[in-house]
């Protein structure tokens, strides 16, 4: 099983819902198709929309869709320049979340000698204290103002967490984030971590870490 169908089953089994299993096994089969992706999107919608799983986690299963693709192309420089990938990005310009950029950033660590960091991931990889990348600095800024929290204990991760303002980002990401560069090589959560994370923070999070290991 590939990383990203490994990140789906974990982001639905740890939503825990009746229609999870269902939802993975339907959504997952339109991932591993070969059919034009902007195909794929439709199906994916219809799916998402028959097993009623959008309103939490459905845009970070099409962000887990969109990394399948992508790493069909990961070492093609030119794909992001192709026609087929601006009618993509053109057309899908409003889908997923911020999910992604992280799952881009996990494999690009896979494929070098660097570990997994939330300072490699904030200054080298989104290059947020760069002038040009000011949109990432404001979207990233309650992570980079808190990222001294991966030294801390849950419950200050947690309270922290429920200070952010609701319209930020990355709020419902936040948690999950802190959570998994604090352990990144971690393969399962902990039965304490998963009764005191809300369903989507923990489905999240167990997206993450079966997406790196």
């Amino acid at each position: 099983m590939n990383a990203s169908i490994k990140a789906l089953e974990s982001l639905f089994h740890n939503f825990n819902s009746e229609n999870s299993q269902a939802a993975f096994l339907e959504i997952s089969a339109i991932i591993l198709t070969d059919d034009d992706f902007l195909e794929k999107v439709k199906k994916f919608d219809a799916a998402i929309e028959k097993h009623n799983v959008y309103n939490e986690v459905g845009e970070y299963a099409f962000d887990l869709m969109m990394i399948h693709h992508l790493s069909n192309f990961i070492k093609d420089e030119d794909y992001l320049d192709s026609k087929e990938w601006l009618d993509i990005e053109d057309k899908t310009i409003e889908r997923g979340t911020e999910l992604l950029n992280v799952l881009l950033y996990i494999s690009e660590v896979k494929d070098s000698e660097v570990d997994i960091s939330i300072d490699d991931f904030l200054y080298e990889f989104l290059l947020v204290d760069e002038d040009e990348f000011q949109d990432e600095h404001r979207i990233y800024e309650d992570l980079i103002v808190n990222q001294d929290l991966v030294e801390e204990s849950l419950e200050n991760i947690i309270r922290i967490s429920s200070e952010i303002v609701d319209s930020t980002e990355i709020k419902e990401l936040f948690t999950p984030l802190i959570l998994f560069f604090q352990s990144p090589n971690e393969k399962l959560l902990s039965k304490d971590i998963y009764n005191r994370l809300k369903p989507a923070e923990r489905s999240v999070l167990g997206c993450l870490l079966a997406f790196n290991n």
